[in-house]
């Protein structure tokens, strides 16, 4: 029990040592793909592009981990032959990281994974030059109006404002409400820019 109070002191005094809120933007594109299966067979995809953006905080615990949270909106979604399938979503993730000192002050390497929780807002194919919008809702076929997915990221922070970031994104949910086999799920490869300001 005394082990366990000294630990937790010791984690409160690192958070009051080295706490210290950033947040910005964040601007860039998903190359998108997904996990399709009709009708019991599984569709060729292939990868389009959407953009992200939105808000970005991060809280440092102490001078090599922090926490981040975003809320951004984004594109998640596929092309497969001549149609296009994309989901418009607000994203949450909430992600814990570990920064390193390549050059102090100047340049860092960091790495973060978490999870998200993204609210799905719109959803539509084109095929050819037609556009059709899909319901999102809980009946059968709809597409489904809360997802969840898991995301890792890496990439280099240049004197501690700006960073240059890439991360992994697979989906966990369904998207399709359905008592059958068929099956959705998001995948995405993100490139972004991250302005930071210090509070």
């Amino acid at each position: 029990m005394n082990s366990l109070k000294y630990f937790a002191a010791l984690f409160l005094v690192s958070l009051s040592t080295y706490g210290q809120m950033t947040h910005g933007f964040e601007i860039g594109a998903n190359l998108m793909s997904a996990n399709v299966n009709l009708d019991n067979e599984d569709l060729v995809t292939t990868t389009a592009v959407g953009p992200r953006t939105g808000y970005v905080s991060e809280y440092n615990l102490n001078e090599n981990l922090f926490l981040r949270g975003a809320a951004l909106f984004l594109q998640k979604g596929f092309k497969y032959e001549n149609e296009s399938w994309v989901i418009n979503s607000i994203d949450i993730p909430i992600n814990i990281g570990y920064s390193v000192d390549i050059k102090p002050g100047k340049l860092k390497w960091f790495i973060d994974g978490g999870a998200s929780i993204e609210f799905n807002t719109k959803a539509t194919t084109r095929i050819n030059d037609e556009t059709i919008i899909l319901i999102i809702g809980k009946e059968e076929g709809e597409i489904k109006s809360i997802s969840s997915g898991i995301n890792f990221g890496t990439g280099i922070e240049f004197s501690n404002l700006i960073k240059l970031r890439i991360n992994y994104y697979s989906g966990l949910t369904n998207m399709i409400n359905t008592s059958g086999s068929d099956e959705w799920k998001n995948q995405y490869i993100g490139l972004s820019l991250n302005f930071l300001f210090r509070k």
